[in-house]
């Protein structure tokens, strides 16, 4: 796994619950400085999203977090975030239009901005916010009570520092339908400041909504917050900011009376169904969402998968998350091929190794697998491979890691992905790199697994930016070496705000059925493509991807054949041979095009397409609309693939893990670091540079 992140204060424990359990440090699970905090805002559990019992000050992140679940807000909650991370956490940033905002100074207090009007329902718990910003120069005491018809809170004081803001919230439950007026007073200790609140309590109607397959839901109520109902795991979208939950069926939940709106879809290969209902009390009122393919690649042999998921991770607790949850989320993102991790996170706990049957889960379906493999991991020198299709796990499954058994930088990755392979599987780097350099890499030993013939595919689309991946993918491809395009997402699922299993996937040929063991051997050859939404598919001089073409020597010229089809706006779609654009041909506005180009090479190459969009609502994980086909290897003659300034490059890289290994590596003894030392000099000499 690659982040040691700090999901300081992050996601949403979204129900009418707190977790009581206690905070954790570590990857993952860093206590936020308001003690508590984070057992309001951090793990998923089955509660759905009804309402949200929090009183007082919370930490930016929940702050942010919980006014996301207002729809008005997304756009602007979205523009402070780094992903599911935010880089600046200053409370004053969180200037929507329904925080009421005071500022003091001395014995001065200002209303900066005052909501008029909320609409909420009844009984249920509305979550009122205030930020106060202390632009005095000493500390102040800040206290606040709300009053209605039939509620109250208040929260003690609080000091607030000069020239800091503190956000908080009050609780507001209303039990009769009406118009109904309440205040909120802040007091400090020059005086109070005072500002009427209006409130539209609806009644609470019933929704039953019926979908034929499972799906994915984005459920608005009247009031404009997000729902998701009781018995649900609800969590948050990375990129777009946005409460969802899966259903199988359809669902059944009370919410505010009004206009309603209901999403739903199914993956990649969907389109987003919208439809909004003016509800009704004292009635059910029924909803029928007809789910819409917009393209079926099973159908034509091609299956997806995601090659990194972690159903549970970051702590030993909080491991809520069942195989019954999974293949909810498998089937609900119609991920033909869920490839689940066993793997420890920043100690020596393993998680979920009790899902671990060396075959597909009993409870996966024909179409939608799930099966647990694993994530080898080294602490900081080596970097993490995923496993496909493992009959045992591999042992260790980490290296490196302080405090631990596994303490010392051994065995290197390579003793374990030739172990992997040797039973079958497949071996994919996870994760490689931010930018594509050394010092940036999360795939340190990637170029010596490689040159020494164990590794399968890389996460060219994964949580990292496909662009600096690509550019070292090319880099390896360029090297004269063969290896496969991959995709990973990484996501934790029992985290709230995290990535979405599928939001990335590669796509396999494997024919008219879809057999795990078969898809994994034609993701080996590379008969591949990755995609966040469109779909490709290439030949070129009739061979598929994965394939090698031989001509003659000198010149040649081959014809590419493509299709590119999508839902999602693509700009362009490229040819690219050795790495360079070979051909570009745009595709604004267009769904499909249908490429056919001649194209010259004085040289043995690879040959691949890309297409290449801007970011869209439905691209879950990343920042551009992305797809990438594996290669086609083109022969010369005998000439081999060769880039001396990419061979150089690597070879370069490769020093530098060696003396990073030398410097820096945890052994128990030398000859253990002379021997991987040893390993990895033996790939430098694939690396040659012309004389």
């Amino acid at each position: 796994m690659k982040r040691t992140i700090v999901l300081v204060t992050f996601a949403a424990l979204l129900g009418v619950a707190i977790w009581k359990a206690p905070p954790v440090a570590g990857q993952g699970a860093v206590p936020p400085k308001q003690p508590g905090h984070e057992n309001i805002t951090f793990w998923v559990n089955h509660n759905g999203l009804e309402q949200l019992d929090v009183l007082g000050q919370v930490e930016f992140a929940d702050m942010a977090r919980i006014l996301m679940r207002r729809r008005a807000n997304t756009e602007k909650i979205r523009g402070l975030r780094a992903t599911f991370t935010f880089p600046r956490q200053e409370m004053e940033l969180l200037d929507t239009p329904d925080v009421f905002r005071l500022e003091i100074d001395g014995g001065k207090q200002t209303w900066r901005h005052r909501p008029e009007r909320f609409v909420i329902g009844a009984n249920l718990t509305f979550n009122l916010p205030l930020v106060v910003r202390n632009t005095g120069s000493a500390p102040a005491a800040v206290e606040a009570r709300f009053t209605a018809t039939t509620s109250e809170s208040a929260f003690p004081p609080v000091t607030i520092g000069p020239g800091q803001a503190a956000g908080f919230f009050l609780r507001v439950v209303e039990t009769n339908p009406g118009q109904v007026s309440g205040k909120l007073a802040v007091k400090t200790e020059m005086g109070e400041a005072a500002s009427d609140a209006a409130f539209d309590v609806r009644p609470l109607a019933r929704l039953k909504v019926k979908v034929s397959e499972p799906a994915r839901f984005y459920l608005t109520g009247a009031d404009g917050l997000a729902y998701a109902p009781p018995g649900s795991a609800s969590r948050m979208t990375a990129m777009s900011a946005e409460y969802y939950f899966h259903s199988n069926e359809g669902f059944e939940m009370n919410l505010p009376a009004g206009a309603t709106t209901i999403e739903a879809t199914r993956g990649i290969e969907y389109e987003l169904t919208s439809r909004t209902i003016d509800l009704k009390p004292g009635v059910v009122n029924e909803v029928e969402l007809p789910l819409k393919r917009w393209t079926h690649m099973a159908r034509r042999g091609w299956y997806s998968s995601d090659a990194h998921i972690h159903a549970n991770y970051t702590a030993h607790h909080h491991q809520t998350i069942t195989a019954g949850d999974i293949r909810l989320q498998t089937v609900g993102e119609d991920l033909n091929y869920a490839n689940l991790m066993v793997a420890n996170s920043s100690g020596a706990f393993l998680h979920d190794e009790q899902y671990f049957e060396g075959k597909p889960h009993r409870l996966s379906l024909p179409d939608h697998v799930m099966q647990w493999g694993e994530e080898m991991r080294n602490a900081g020198l080596y970097g993490h491979m995923c496993f496909y299709n493992l009959k045992s796990l591999v042992h260790p499954l980490y290296t490196g890691f302080r405090n631990t058994p596994q303490w010392e930088d051994y065995p290197p990755n390579y003793t374990q992905a030739k172990a992997a392979r040797a039973q079958g599987g497949a071996v994919t780097y996870a994760h490689p790199t931010r930018n594509p350099v050394f010092e940036s890499s999360s795939s340190a030993e990637l170029p010596v697994d490689l040159a020494l013939g164990e590794v399968d595919a890389m996460d060219v689309l994964a949580n990292t930016d496909e662009m600096a991946s690509m550019a070292l993918w090319y880099r390896l491809l360029n090297s004269g070496l063969r290896l496969a395009i991959s995709a990973g997402t990484d996501s934790f699922t029992n985290v709230a705000d995290h990535y979405i299993p599928g939001g990335g996937r590669v796509y396999a040929y494997a024919g008219e059925r879809f057999d795990a063991a078969a898809w994994v051997e034609s993701y080996k050859r590379g008969r591949s493509f990755a995609s966040n939404g469109p779909m490709i598919t290439m030949k070129v001089n009739g061979k598929e991807a994965g394939e090698q073409l031989r001509l003659p020597a000198g010149a040649g010229r081959v014809t590419v054949d493509a299709t590119i089809e999508s839902a999602l706006p693509v700009e362009r779609v490229e040819i690219i041979v050795n790495g360079q654009v070979a051909a570009s041909k745009p595709m604004t506005g267009q769904r499909q095009l249908l490429l056919k180009e001649d194209t010259s090479l004085p040289r043995s190459a690879w040959v691949a397409v890309r297409a290449i969009g801007p970011w869209h609502r439905m691209v879950l994980n990343d920042t551009q609309v992305f797809a990438h086909t594996s290669p086609v290897y083109v022969q010369l003659g005998t000439e081999r693939i060769h880039s001396d300034a990419d061979a150089r490059f690597l070879r370069d890289w490769i020093e530098k893990l060696i003396a990073k290994v030398r410097k820096s590596g945890r052994f128990s003894d030398e000859a253990k670091r002379r021997e991987v030392v040893a390993l990895f000099e033996r790939a430098l000499e694939f690396y040659q540079v012309s004389r």
